[in-house]
């Protein structure tokens, strides 16, 4: 029989095995949410990558789901080593409704990542989340616009297209 990891095992990083028919799986029968949430933990690196893709798009049709995670993904912030990984879980942090504790913690990490990580979809994750937050935080408004700033002067090509678009949407926030 056929295990949801079976579905999202592979031999590359790149892909995404069957991590979209995955979704569908989970989105029409919620219970099977846990296992490829449990997946995020895997020994398989691959198996973690696709699962983590497959907990982010749940997330962000149903971000209820992700919600119930909330304590896990946060105790776990500095276990989240693989890029792969980490770049989906930047972006589920934007889902996830936080206390000013936990936010505090969250952005802490975003900019770490931001700022140590060397994958560039993993900065684009996290500036994109960053920026979402500031969005409705004014205390964090120019911290991030400043870092976005910092980022897109010897940043990668993405890295600049992102902060071009995330710096237009800030700045209408400042009035700039």
């Amino acid at each position: 029989m056929l295990t949801i990891y079976d579905l999202l095992k592979g031999h590359d990083l790149r892909s995404i095995g069957k991590a979209n028919e995955v979704v569908e799986l989970v989105t029409n029968d919620p219970e099977l949410f846990d296992e490829v949430f449990d997946g995020i933990f895997h020994q398989d690196k691959v198996i973690c990558a696709s699962c983590a893709d497959a907990v982010e798009k749940v997330s962000g049709r149903l971000p209820e789901y992700i919600q119930k995670k909330k304590k896990i993904i946060l105790s776990n912030l500095s276990s989240f080593k693989q890029k792969e990984v980490r770049w989906h879980i930047a972006k589920m942090l934007g889902y996830l409704k936080l206390n000013p504790k936990e936010k505090e913690l969250a952005v802490g990490y975003l900019f770490e990542w931001l700022k140590l990580d060397k994958s560039i979809i993993v900065k684009v994750m996290s500036m994109q989340t960053l920026s979402d937050f500031a969005e409705t935080d004014k205390k964090l408004l120019n911290t991030v616009l400043d870092e976005i700033q910092k980022q897109m002067i010897n940043g990668a090509p993405a890295i600049k297209a992102r902060g071009k678009k995330l710096l237009k949407i800030l700045n209408q926030k400042v009035g700039k």
